[in-house]
């Protein structure tokens, strides 16, 4: 037996109806053995006996159903698109006619005469449910046909049937006018069909943003000259050149060159990795300084941004949505509504013989169990719920993700970038025969011309320390190792013990011994000679963000374990791990090996969510129950996550699982009000009680209840961050395409420094770069590229 796993890449879904839909309708397929559909990234998996069933007829099984099936990600993005669009628009205009509908009839504001409202409402119900409705309209033929029950054949049985009592009722007045509640069924279907599908979007987007990071271009040797030529033209063995502040094309390996090379969005080391002859590089890691010239050595699917995208896709492929208990309950809700309804026909038939009484019940009895307002819980929640975290600087970018919100027990965090700020800074200043002042002086000279983010932060320490400016001259920086340059007629170096080691400096046993202490601690060690002597070490680290120990402690209290898990070194890993308080820390991780930690977590039936700003952090932050991400993170993290915290407060990871709480239990009473008024209208439309008035009246009311109910949840409380001391500045690094020249790095300058928090801004015109040093207790990135953008420069975080 040839079985075989196959995967669909579907347009159209949008609740959990779709997913019955599509796995009843392929279930009764001989060789069809099971079938997952992932409604968030409209995936369908379905494993099947391929020699009875080929995946065309898979296809046009799931076509039959009225969805569309996509050949690549980029068709699929596009029908998504245009379906998206479709049903805005469709949906925005029947809502407009049908309050229009409503106003003219039944309420009658015009005083019109009741033919002339009738045939308005005639005209308005045609037009809805033939033009605006016609999607629907066509996946339930379709349905029908397949003999399947879902949530189109029960609002167009709703719908139909009010228009066809409602069109009696122009030539018989025995018979009620519905042709209102035919609009208004229609219309709600569709309008709330849009805030499904907006999720459905928004959810493919992590891939797209991934691949965008490998440059279009790549200068590649061919013969004995340099040519651009597009990335996917260069083959394997080939040598490309990458000049500082370029982004590496290709995997490879260096044969020539120096450089430092930023990895930390992939791998998540802080600390920028020399690469030299002989060492391996990433396409679309970033090179700092010195020029490289890389052989490549992978491509295509072989390349290690490619291997993040297949891990993410599978992910996305095997993880199952999570389902709200409103779409849950509609699994089971369409048939019986229609065992009710035949039920109240054959009760009026039988009892009473008017078959057009019985008719009448038959159809309202549809009509009142339609679940309007079970309809709109999920995108209500998601408004309300939503802006009660937007409030407070959450943007939850999916109602399903309350849910997941409200079942979390174990937390685990990325460290760079997520619990620290992700950029060195100066922790210790230690100083051999100079006092602090002079030394912090003379690394500061030295460094400030130096693009490497170690000299960097030296320099914005030193500022800030208050130091003097040293005339420095014959500036020369060693890619990876160091700068050397001279003050006062004397040459200073500063770089690695190494660096100093090769210029014939000796380190003593003492400086040794502070250099490995200080190692020992993850620290990195930036050693100052003065004139032919070791005067001084600088350690620098990564920082953790403000209120992240608060915030382990506040979540230890409150019962949820606290994970770790980064890329970094296993010193500097345990050394930030001990400080914060977490259970446990594991360290030297590659995209793959997070995904398994969660992995493993979620063998142990713990509910895990993943905090992460990288995009080495993507694929744990699907795979997680919910993935939260730093606002200020990589946009592939952004978009993988179902939570971003836009003010970059990590005390808004505990109100994350405060507010997802308060929603699910909002939601839940919400199903129950909705459940209810469902129940009393099918009660009323069965003893023959409703009216034309009454029936959208309780649609209005059952909506109205939901809405009061679900306005509790802006009143609930939420953890605030408590006032901390002051502490180290925080440095970030932008790339500004538009910076051409110095009147442009001149409004830059006077731009950010008018920001409260802002202490220094460094433009560096021939990079096209800016470095900016800053509070982060009172100024966010995000203000940063705001107050760039609103002066017209484009800031693009490096």
């Amino acid at each position: 037996m040839a079985t075989e796993t196959v995967q669909m890449k579907v347009s159209g879904l949008m609740c959990s109806f779709c997913t019955m839909s599509v796995e009843t309708a392929l279930k009764k397929y001989p060789g069809v053995n099971s079938v997952m559909v992932n409604l968030v990234h409209g995936i369908v998996l379905v494993e099947a006996d391929m020699a009875r069933m080929s995946r065309e007829k898979l296809a046009e099984a799931v076509e039959k159903l009225g969805y569309n099936v996509s050949a690549t990600e980029v068709q699929q993005y596009k029908t998504d698109e245009d379906l998206f669009e479709l049903i805005k628009q469709r949906g925005t205009i029947g809502m407009v006619l049908s309050v229009i509908d409503l106003l003219v009839d039944p309420i009658n504001i015009f005083a019109l005469p009741a033919q002339y409202r009738a045939w308005f409402s005639f005209a308005v119900a045609a037009f809805v449910l033939l033009w605006v409705g016609y999607p629907v309209l066509r996946k339930t033929l379709m349905a029908i046909s397949q003999r399947v029950i879902n949530a189109n054949v029960l609002l167009s049985a709703g719908a139909w049937g009010s228009f066809i009592i409602g069109t009696l009722a122009l030539f018989d007045p025995s018979w009620p006018n519905f042709l209102p509640v035919a609009a208004w069924l229609m219309s709600l279907h569709l309008f709330f069909a849009y805030f499904k599908l907006d999720t459905r979007k928004k959810a493919s987007e992590a891939v797209r943003k991934l691949l965008s990071l490998q440059p279009p271009k790549a200068r590649v040797m061919r013969g004995n000259q340099l040519l651009e030529v597009l990335t996917n033209e260069v083959t394997i063995g080939e040598v490309v050149e990458v000049r500082p502040g370029e982004r590496l094309p290709l995997d490879g390996m260096v044969v020539e060159g120096v450089a430092s090379v930023d990895e930390s969005s992939f791998t998540g080391e802080s600390v920028p990795v020399t690469k030299e002859k002989g060492s391996s590089v990433i396409g679309g890691t970033l090179n700092l300084d010195g020029a490289l010239q890389v052989q490549v050595t992978k491509k295509g699917a072989d390349s290690f941004l490619s291997q993040i995208v297949r891990l993410m896709s599978q992910i996305a492929e095997r993880k199952p949505p999570i389902e709200l208990l409103a779409d849950r309950l509609m699994n089971y809700y369409g048939p019986v509504v229609f065992i009710v309804a035949g039920i109240a026909f054959t009760a009026w038939a039988l009892v009473t013989g008017n078959y057009n009484q019985a008719t009448l019940a038959l159809i309202t009895t549809i009509i009142m169990g339609y679940p309007c307002a079970l309809g709109i819980t999920t995108p209500m929640l998601a408004a309300i719920a939503g802006g009660k975290g937007i409030s407070i600087g959450l943007l939850v970018k999916a109602s399903e993700v309350f849910h997941g919100l409200s079942t979390i027990d174990t937390l685990v965090f990325d460290k760079t970038g997520t619990l620290t700020y992700g950029r060195p800074t100066v922790t210790d200043v230690e100083t051999f025969g100079l006092d602090q002042q002079q030394v912090l002086a003379l690394a500061a000279a030295v460094e400030k011309q130096s693009e490497h983010p170690l000299g960097q932060a030296i320099h914005f320490y030193a500022q800030r320390e208050g130091v003097i400016n040293l005339t420095v001259n014959g500036f020369r920086a060693t890619p990876g190792k160091g700068v050397q340059a001279t003050v006062d007629g004397k040459e200073v170096l500063a770089g690695k013990p190494s660096f100093i080691a090769e210029r014939g400096i000796a380190l003593n046993p003492e400086v040794t011994a502070r250099i490995q202490v200080l190692s020992s601690q993850g620290k990195t060690v930036t050693t100052l000679a003065y004139d032919g002597k070791v005067v001084g070490l600088l350690s620098l680290q990564d920082t953790p963000r403000r209120g992240a120990e608060n915030v382990i402690a506040v979540l230890r209290k409150r019962g949820v374990r606290t994970v770790m898990l980064t890329g970094d070194t296993q010193p500097v890993a345990e050394a930030i791990g001990r400080k914060l308080g977490f259970d446990e820390v594991r360290a030297e991780l590659l995209p793959a090996d997070k995904v398994a930690a969660i992995e493993s977590l979620q063998k142990q039936n713990r509910k895990v969510a993943m905090v992460g700003d990288g995009i080495n952090d993507a694929p744990a932050l699907a795979q997680s129950d919910v993935g939260i991400a730093i606002g200020a993170g990589t946009d592939v993290a952004i978009e993988s996550a179902g939570v971003i915290l836009i003010g970059d407060r990590l005390e808004d990871v505990v109100n994350a699982l405060i507010l997802g709480k308060a929603s699910y239990r909002t939601l839940t009473s919400n199903v129950m009000i909705a459940v209810l008024f469902n129940f009393v209208g099918m009660v009323l439309a069965a003893l023959g009680l409703i009216t034309p008035l009454l029936a959208i009246s309780v649609m209005i009311l059952s909506i109205f209840a939901i809405l009061l109910n679900t306005l509790r949840i802006r009143n609930i409380k939420l953890e605030r961050a408590t006032e901390a001391k002051p502490e180290a500045l925080a440095q970030v690094e932008f790339s500004v395409p538009n910076m051409v020249c110095e009147g442009c790095a001149g409004a830059i300058s006077t731009t950010l420094k008018g920001l409260s928090g802002v202490q220094e801004v460094k433009p560096k015109i021939s990079q096209k770069h800016v470095y900016v040093s800053y509070e982060p207790g009172k100024v966010g990135q995000e203000q940063l590229k705001e107050a760039l953008k609103n002066s017209g420069f484009t800031a693009i975080e490096v």
